[in-house]
């Protein structure tokens, strides 16, 4: 009976132990899955801030273009040469260059630029755009600085014996040399403006020559500020050969400042300028002739034309 009595109770006391055990798994397990589903409810809340504020920092960004290279002083920056940025806004220039930009206008750079910097137009310069009175003017009474090269910027001045001197031409691309001829592209007013000032010269015995920038590109062009002079506006209209007599008389005297210094230089040099003088003067010749056969060829083609359309008063008097 004691036997039975005890098993009896040692059955109930594991029942009550695993009850408890039972009761405790279970609180255990409600706590654990309450703080879980706390933690995963507060790093969804973190995750949607955090996804709100992205989302308003990719509002503030702006898209941009930097280069993809290095990129040399004077160098034509191509749509080749960049790639898409996104940039805060904060950190956008509002002069910061477009692609549509790129694609019509030919930009060159100022200075050297990096790869990696994003393009704004203060480091950038257009070409001058070609209008339809631009001419390509060739000089060769101009006082050329030795050191003058292709792609240099200058002024064109004018120097009267007096000690007046005027800019007549500001900015100008230089876009050839050889020996004293100069080129450059003019417009209608500056071609009217030389012509006057190359008068006004050798009437006053005044010099033309080129005054050439530091920095072209970056520099601003200087004010020009040569008076044209109704008196020799008039004497031009009076007689536009006078513009011809002038220039042969400046680019005389051109040439002999030019013989004059060279005097003053060594052998080398001497040879090296009087070398592309000739050059100058030999490509000139050529001009001249190939413009004489065209006249030429122009004035046998013309009886070929009148006898194909014949003479009027001829067939009226045959019939």
């Amino acid at each position: 009976m004691s036997i039975r009595l005890r098993k009896k109770k040692l059955v109930w006391a594991g029942i009550i132990g695993a009850s408890i055990m039972l009761v405790f798994a279970v609180s255990g397990g409600y706590f654990y899955y309450t703080k879980t589903q706390e933690r995963e409810l507060a790093l969804k809340e973190q995750y949607r801030a955090e996804l709100a504020v992205l989302n308003e920092t990719a509002k503030l960004n702006e898209e941009g273009y930097a280069l993809k290279q290095e990129v040399k002083r004077g160098e034509l920056i191509t749509e080749e040469m960049v790639e898409k940025v996104v940039l805060p806004a904060a950190a956008k220039s509002e002069d910061a260059v477009e692609l549509i930009e790129l694609n019509t206008v030919d930009y060159f750079a100022k200075t050297d630029l990096l790869a990696n910097t994003v393009l704004v137009e203060s480091m950038v310069y257009e070409e001058e755009a070609l209008g339809n009175d631009i001419r390509e003017g060739e000089y060769s009474l101009i006082d050329l600085p030795t050191k003058l090269k292709n792609d240099d910027y200058v002024d064109v001045r004018i120097q009267f014996p007096n000690g007046d001197d005027y800019i007549l031409l500001s900015k100008k691309k230089v876009k050839d040399t050889q020996g004293l001829t100069l080129w450059m592209n003019m417009d209608e007013g500056e071609i009217l403006s030389m012509s006057s000032a190359i008068v006004d010269a050798f009437i006053e015995e005044a010099k033309i020559y080129a005054m050439p920038y530091v920095d072209g590109p970056m520099q601003i062009g200087s004010e020009m500020t040569y008076p044209v002079k109704k008196n020799v506006l008039q004497l031009i209209q009076d007689s536009p050969n006078i513009i011809n007599i002038a220039k042969l008389n400046l680019e005389k005297q051109n040439r002999e400042r030019l013989d004059s210094g060279l005097k003053e230089m060594d052998a080398e040099m001497r040879e090296k300028l009087r070398q592309r003088q000739a050059e100058s003067d030999n490509e000139r010749k050529q001009d001249d002739q190939e413009r004489e056969l065209n006249a030429l060829n122009q004035l046998d083609q013309q009886p070929t034309e009148e006898a194909l359309v014949g003479d009027p008063f001829e067939e009226g008097a045959n019939e």
